[in-house]
């Protein structure tokens, strides 16, 4: 055994945990700027302007990289937080006046399986509006647009995408306490996976400025 290789600063199981100690910071920074709640839209963007960053290996410093990300899309990142924090609230309330309507059975489980299938539609294209923001220069129009676009073109990226943050939820019933850790842990896998769609989209937006 080389001892002096498992003591190298290098060695990948020290910048795997070196990589967890940061997201455990950054998910108190995330905490902290999300407690006025009308600006969770922006430092969730912050914190996916860094896991991206941290997938690539260029997270840079955490408290400077965080603050910039909030400051540089604050204004698009609470717009758009706000309006599809209100469309969402509006789509649950109108699932669950679906029982009181006064119509035949049949017709009420059709009006929620449709409801349903919008709010899982409106659930794929917000995973993506954040992390949008974060990587691109967007505006808010493309960013919702884009966003529907890549989430049913990716279907089971987008899926898997859902899996984790499920899987984040699950644990997160068991141990509230730690909340803001699994959902940055969450939000570095999902990274991945973001990164390879808006990867494969930039690849086909150049291929097609080339041949044009």
């Amino acid at each position: 055994m080389n001892v002096n290789g498992i003591f190298n600063p290098q060695n990948r199981f020290w910048n795997f945990m070196d990589k967890i100690m940061n997201l455990c910071a950054i998910s108190f920074l995330w905490l902290l700027f999300s407690l006025p709640v009308v600006t969770i839209g922006a430092s969730t963007t912050a914190l996916f302007q860094y896991t991206m960053k941290l997938t690539r290996d260029e997270e840079g410093y955490i408290w400077k990289s965080f603050i910039k990300g909030f400051k540089s899309n604050f204004r698009q990142a609470t717009v758009l937080w706000l309006g599809m924090a209100a469309l969402g609230i509006f789509l649950v309330w109108d699932l669950y006046c679906c029982q009181f309507m006064p119509v035949p059975g049949a017709v009420k489980w059709g009006v929620r399986v449709g409801l349903a299938s919008i709010i899982f539609v409106y659930l794929l294209t917000s995973i993506y509006l954040f992390p949008l923001l974060a990587f691109y220069h967007t505006t808010l129009k493309k960013a919702v647009s884009h966003g529907f676009v890549m989430a049913l073109g990716n279907l089971y990226v987008s899926v898997t995408i859902l899996v984790i943050y499920g899987i984040a939820g699950a644990i997160t019933w068991f141990i509230p306490v730690l909340f803001m850790v699994w959902f940055t842990l969450a939000s570095y896998a999902a990274s991945h996976f973001f990164g390879y769609v808006f990867r494969k989209y930039l690849e086909e937006e150049e291929e097609i400025d080339n041949n044009g």
